[in-house]
């Protein structure tokens, strides 16, 4: 049931398209990106000219940079040894934040934020201020006068809002419009401030196919495009690797048998790059699969708004304007579709005659009919490429290269039975969502692996 509801509300032919909802961030009226475009036309236009940016030719191009942000990143987690050999106590909530962070941030602008780096730096904070805005947004979207507000954004409201906002996130916008602003400078004048085919050098050359003009000339799209790639690209890309690690430092089998296949896959860190041999590693991506279905970065029902004409869904016909939506966090723990829905159990992604974990190819191809990280139709994830392919180095190269285990005495992010319905289990990685999730563990520590 809540499969077929799922694809009658995000499927390509779905008579449905994002709700207000998402016009709760829009900071102005020139403000609209591939997210908060609720008109179809135009959001498909929009998409049509993002996905020139995200190619087999970006990936490749990107991947190096990844890399030498990953290496530096687990440098940093396995240094400062104690006496034990083990690094001092990680919030890899943090960590990840300031890795994903740097990343995007090369990606689109061509240097990075610096936030991973030991020292201080005005940053830092940057990724939790943003969710921060973020939660405001959801609280606003939920009120009964949100239609008003909607109503008023275009009429002074967002101007007070972007007055009110606080002096960081001031001080991160107009970081993020000056460096739109050298790029777009560097670009015309033929020069280069980076020297790499990043993702900004690949907005800028992208082409519109319909026109034959630089898809991406208006500085206002730019600006909104190159936000959003940031913000959602950090927010989501975080929760998915904190999540990862939660389970992987709470599951000591599931850690052993991956640390063996990674290390009897690969022959070094520098083995482990983009390619066949990364993408085939079959129980990497399980493990990946199995942390998204049941962390999904965007737990909630991710509103969607029924167009005129209406919409049949499981039997029952919602008019023009009905708010519906399948939440992920549900969706993921479907018991008629994954049995033992609560566990972390990697192997049910994975045909295997294996007696201790059999599993047939249909149940495999059922799991995945139902399994959806990225979302479906035409609003699905853009960049989705991208991010699996940070999950794949990131896991990987962490893997082969260190030991990791959970702090001892420290159990944040572990479900309390104080928590209530659906927080109770300790071996479930708790967050509070808003949209995106707001996440504070686990702690580990690292020790670098004796080869």
């Amino acid at each position: 049931m809540r499969l077929r509801a799922y694809n009658k509300v995000h499927g390509i032919r779905a008579n449905i398209t994002r709700s207000g909802f998402y016009k709760a961030w829009q900071r102005n009226e020139r403000d609209i990106h591939t997210i908060n475009s609720t008109n179809l036309k135009l959001h498909a236009k929009k998409r049509k000219l993002l996905n020139l940016v995200f190619t087999e030719q970006s990936l490749k191009a990107a991947s190096p940079l990844l890399v030498s942000h990953i290496d530096r990143w687990i440098q940093l987690l396995s240094s400062g040894t104690q006496e034990d050999g083990w690094s001092p106590p990680r919030n890899m909530s943090t960590c990840v934040d300031q890795l994903v962070f740097d990343i995007l941030g090369d990606l689109c602008f061509g240097q990075s934020f610096g936030t991973k780096e030991p020292g201080e730096n005005k940053l830092k904070k940057m990724p939790h201020l943003i969710m921060q805005q973020l939660a405001i947004g959801y609280k606003l979207s939920k009120s009964p006068l949100f239609d008003l507000i909607l109503h008023l954004q275009p009429r002074g409201l967002n101007k007070l809002m972007e007055r009110a906002r606080k002096k960081p996130i001031k001080e991160y916008n107009e970081f993020i419009e000056g460096s739109v602003d050298a790029r777009i400078a560097s670009h015309k004048s033929h020069t280069s401030t980076s020297g790499r085919q990043d993702m900004f050098h690949f907005l800028l050359s992208a082409v519109d196919p319909d026109t034959n003009l630089p898809a991406f000339s208006n500085r206002d799209n730019l600006l909104s495009e190159t936000r959003l790639l940031v913000l959602a690209g950090t927010d989501t890309t975080a929760l998915a690797l904190a999540a990862l690690f939660f389970y992987l430092a709470h599951n000591p089998r599931v850690l052993v048998k991956l640390n063996a296949k990674v290390r009897t896959t690969f022959n070094s860190t520098n083995d482990i790059v983009l390619g066949p041999k990364l993408s085939g590693c079959k129980y990497l991506r399980a493990c990946i699969n199995e942390s998204l279905r049941l962390s999904h970065p965007a737990p909630g029902e991710l509103p969607r708004e029924v167009l005129p004409g209406g919409a049949i869904i499981n039997g029952h016909t919602y008019r023009a304007g009905t708010i519906v939506g399948c939440a992920a966090w549900a969706m993921g723990r479907d018991s008629s579709v994954y049995g033992d829905a609560n566990v972390y159990r990697p192997e049910r992604w994975i045909v295997s005659s294996d007696p201790e974990h059999a599993n047939s190819a249909t149940n495999v191809l059922k799991l995945k009919k139902a399994f959806h990280p990225f979302s479906i139709g035409l609003m699905n994830c853009a960049s989705q490429n991208l991010a699996t392919l940070e999950l794949l180095l990131v896991t990987a190269r962490i893997v082969w290269a260190t030991e990791l285990r959970l702090s001892p005495g420290l159990t944040a992010g572990e479900g309390r039975k104080e928590l209530g319905w659906g927080q109770r289990d300790p071996m479930q990685y708790i967050v509070k969502d808003s949209y995106l999730c707001f996440k504070d563990s686990p702690y580990l520590q690292f020790k670098p692996r004796v080869v």
